[in-house]
């Protein structure tokens, strides 16, 4: 399990495209429209620092649905599951190394983008919010490792790609990650607290702006994750 779990890595970081998506983008988004935009508060927080953690989990999404999940498809999902059948890794053990592999993937997503927000923009946090952001974006970045795989099982080849291309796009403007949903619409802003996206940044949201991050929104995330992993082990018995 660790063997595999170490080539599963590997593999992943080899891929340039990896890279771009989940570190080369984020980052680059934060430095521009932290340029762009008026350095205005939002929330009671600093937007340098309010847009840090957006990007940040927007990285760490990215490797779930992009880096880990849909590559499943391209290296053809059924062919490999049935490979693995006649190995000692049991089904449960496999897709514990999917997510296991996003959740070390994500670490470099989130701390880049942490990086750039203390030296170049000098995001000023107590150490301890510092140290407790990157758990609370790791722990938000994980229902979409499990809609990753789903995905994978469920869409062939590079329209596994596609399809996670665009739901990352979706869930992460409908969420208030590119843009605070304090900018959108009434009607918008009342479906976005309903989504994964908001209410994983909003445990970062509310770290930054002194406050605890439970708050009523974590029983919302939790049922996603739950669909989305149940969803995920359901396809991949169904591929089985």
């Amino acid at each position: 399990m660790t063997t595999y779990l170490r080539y599963e890595i590997l593999r992943v970081i080899r891929n340039g495209a990896f890279t771009g998506y989940t570190i080369g983008f984020p980052v680059g988004f934060y430095l521009l429209f932290t340029v762009v935009f008026d350095q205005a508060a939002v929330g009671g927080s600093d937007f340098d620092a309010y847009y840090m953690v957006s990007m940040a989990l927007y990285g760490a999404i990215g490797t779930g649905l992009t880096g880990v999940g849909a590559p499943i498809a391209i290296g053809g999902a059924r062919a490999w599951t049935r490979q693995l059948a006649l190995t000692p890794l049991r089904p449960g053990q496999y897709l514990l190394v999917k997510i296991a592999a996003a959740s070390v993937l994500s670490l470099p997503a989130i701390l880049a983008i942490l990086l750039a927000g203390r030296l170049i923009h000098q995001v000023d946090l107590d150490p301890l919010v510092w140290l407790a952001l990157v758990p609370a974006l790791w722990l938000g970045a994980l229902p979409f490792v499990g809609l990753g795989i789903a995905i994978g099982y469920t869409f062939r080849d590079e329209a596994a790609q596609g399809v996670a291309l665009a739901v990352y796009f979706l869930f992460s403007v409908a969420g208030g990650l590119w843009m605070p949903t304090v900018a959108f619409p009434d009607w918008l802003a009342g479906v976005s607290e309903l989504l994964p996206t908001y209410r994983a940044g909003e445990l970062s949201w509310r770290l930054i702006g002194g406050e605890s991050p439970f708050s009523g929104g974590i029983a919302i995330l939790a049922a996603w994750t739950c669909v989305f992993l149940g969803l995920a082990a359901w396809r991949f018995r169904r591929a089985s």
